[in-house]
């Protein structure tokens, strides 16, 4: 059997895991967080990152035994048979159909900001754009998703290193008493939306065997980018928190350059975020696509899916753009906030990483990480309970779904009489 090519480094490792992980809707994050939280934002974003340290061990130890198995999908499989792959998948591409309109929607509030008219409309011909760059040419697709990432990870330095020059925060950035807290509820449905900014590294569970040294170089990569990205976080957000009364929350960023720069600032972070925003959704809308093409292709969706024309499974991308369009027009006409998007795309990353602590726990050699399992299971059932029960209903569908299409595909696989075990039948 062939080995994945053992490439990365320490470092090379590291900027490879904060171009999955930084995206564009950190330009949106960070003033909705203060819209829904106040002062109690900055707590917010600490807990997100306290929380997150356990679940990254858990991917670590996960890709450090399991490399070549293909992500936490894969994985998922291994502990819990075809239905663990199919509720990872499932509640992945349910957290990108909220999570993707709510990026493009990100963009329209900076293209409103900056040329008027509507935030929504904006969104739309964003969505579009990233289409016809994946459809019309796979090479342009490929260039593009190129790019991304050093345009979005510089964007946000200068973004960030710009607005702490001229930003002075004070005292008011954080609650200065209890009673300034918000209730649990609502710090809840702040922490799945903030939590939406710390998903990626799940990818890492399948990079291990990547590393030329994996024992040093792979943990080295994770805890670095980490590092870096929190601290890009914290300065993102200690500036709109010291800001103040902020016109925009949605495209906070426009609104602070523009109050110290005028126009022209306002308008430079515009057309940069405008531009960040179709980088991250041309990337987004060509690995979506592929996963429902794959989906297509192992029997979770119709078989026409997984067609393709000159190397580009254009049903699949533009079945991914429709339902992409669909929930931003329908955002837009029920006047959906745009957090409420990004909670629901939090939470259902925030269950993955939970279904990947419990594979750790099942699969786990010691009682060391058995016991890390347990702990980020136990954390991720607690965090769901604080945001509330309202936010469990959408995850739970998407899981009888799962259970209703791998029991279907299992019966069939039975009334055609095979008698070798196949990958619908659980262990």
């Amino acid at each position: 059997m062939a080995e994945l090519s053992k490439t990365l480094s320490a470092g090379r490792g590291t900027a490879l895991m904060l171009n999955i992980v930084l995206g564009a809707g950190l330009l949106s994050l960070p003033g909705l967080a203060v819209e829904t939280v106040g002062s109690s934002a900055l707590l917010v974003w600490g807990a997100c990152a306290l929380a997150a340290i356990p679940l990254l061990a858990v991917f670590y130890l996960l890709g450090r035994r399991y490399s070549d198995a293909g992500g936490l999908a894969s994985i998922a499989q291994i502990a819990f048979g075809r239905f663990g792959y199919v509720t990872v998948t499932f509640l992945l591409l349910g957290a990108v159909i909220f999570g993707l309109p709510a990026i493009a929607i990100t963009g329209g509030h900076y293209a409103a900001q900056t040329f008027g008219g509507s935030a929504h409309v904006y969104a739309v011909l964003l969505l579009v754009l990233a289409v016809l760059a994946n459809v019309l040419s796979a090479e342009i697709a490929g260039r593009v998703n190129a790019i991304i990432a050093s345009t979005v990870v510089l964007a946000l330095v200068v973004i960030a290193g710009l607005g702490l020059a001229f930003v002075r925060p004070d005292a008011s950035i954080l609650p200065t008493s209890v009673g300034d807290i918000p209730p649990l509820s609502t710090l809840g449905v702040a922490f799945m939306m903030v939590f939406f900014a710390f998903t990626g590294w799940e990818v890492s569970a399948n990079l291990g065997g990547e590393f030329k040294r994996p024992e040093r170089d792979f943990p080295t990569a994770i805890a670095a980018s980490f590092v870096i990205a929190v601290v890009l976080y914290v300065a993102l957000a200690v500036v709109v928190a010291g800001a103040g009364n902020i016109s925009n929350y949605a495209a906070p960023f426009s609104a602070i350059f523009g109050a110290h720069f005028g126009p022209v600032g306002s308008a430079g972070v515009g057309v940069l975020s405008i531009l960040m925003v179709f980088a991250n959704l041309s990337g987004a809308v060509w690995a979506v696509s592929r996963m429902v093409y794959s989906g297509a292709t192992e029997g979770l969706f119709p078989s026409w899916i997984g067609t393709l024309r000159n190397g580009v499974p254009y049903r699949a991308v533009l079945l991914t753009v429709t339902v992409l369009l669909t929930v931003t027009v329908i955002s837009g006409l029920g006047d959906v906030h745009l957090g409420n998007l990004l909670v629901a795309a939090g939470q259902n990353f925030l269950l993955i990483y939970g279904i990947a602590a419990a594979a750790l726990v099942k699969l786990a050699l010691g009682q060391g990480s058995r016991a890390l399992g347990v702990l980020s299971l136990a954390l991720v059932v607690g965090l769901m309970i604080a945001r509330g029960v309202e936010g469990i209903f959408y995850p739970l569908a998407l899981i009888a779904c799962a259970a209703i299409v791998t029991g279907t595909r299992k019966r069939q696989a039975e009334r055609l009489g095979q008698d070798l075990k196949t990958d619908w039948e659980t262990e």
